[in-house]
């Protein structure tokens, strides 16, 4: 599996701000400006007169003060919109999976529409699905090349989940034993192999007594039904 290349600073608070509901960032937001406010106060560090000290001791004290104040000062004015266009991102994001998955789910032929889906499509209403199972779902960033697709959480256990848009080509036991493999080295509780096809009798017969759960197109249509309504 390729190795997930380092965010940036701005990248990861984004991301993590995605996940919250909106509200929750505009409380973040509130609560970091008041803070940094308070610390870096309401005028330019720069722009104040300078309090030297006596003891050149003190001098380098002064200036790391004076440092830290100028972050908070910057930082009331950086770290808060972070927060709210996080928040609008992800209340975007997450309200454009919901009416995607929601026309799939009525639409005349649901399993075509599935079908139809790009491999990054097919990932996000897999993500949809599971969300609307009660799970906390994190699409992972990774391409169609293998991997896993999506980490879930539910009541503090973690499982993992392949998405294969497979249209003509079974999915072989070598990716169940796969994912077999890695939930093994993360300790995941559970594992799901997706796809809007079907598996090889060799993938069936080894998911059998483990804890890999897999999911055809068949089964993957009627979760669309079942969940339709859900929130």
């Amino acid at each position: 599996m390729a190795r997930r290349r380092r965010g940036s600073t701005f990248g990861d608070l984004i991301a993590v701000s995605m996940k919250m509901p909106l509200w929750a960032n505009v409380f973040a937001a509130v609560s970091v400006f008041v803070a940094l406010r308070y610390y870096g106060g309401s005028e330019a560090p720069w722009m104040t007169k300078p309090n030297v000290p006596h003891d050149l001791a003190d001098l380098g004290h002064a200036a790391g003060g004076q440092i830290l104040r100028t972050i908070g000062y910057l930082g009331q004015f950086v770290l808060p919109p972070i927060f709210i266009l996080g928040g609008l991102l992800g209340t975007i994001n997450r309200r454009t999976n919901a009416k995607k998955f929601n026309r799939i789910s009525f639409a005349s032929d649901p399993g075509a529409a599935i079908r139809s889906l790009t491999w990054h499509e097919f990932e996000r209403m897999t993500g949809e699905a599971f969300r609307r199972q009660g799970y906390s779902v994190k699409q992972t960033k990774k391409g169609p090349d293998g991997g896993i697709d999506l980490v879930l959480n539910r009541q503090s256990e973690l499982f993992l989940v392949q998405c294969k848009q497979w249209k003509a080509q079974r999915v072989s036991v070598q990716i169940v034993r796969e994912l077999y493999g890695v939930m093994a080295a993360q300790g995941a509780a559970g594992g799901f192999v997706v796809t809007s096809g079907a598996f090889t009798a060799e993938a069936k017969k080894f998911s059998q007594g483990t804890n890999i759960q897999l999911v055809d197109g068949i089964k993957l249509t009627r979760w669309f039904a079942e969940l339709a309504d859900a929130k």
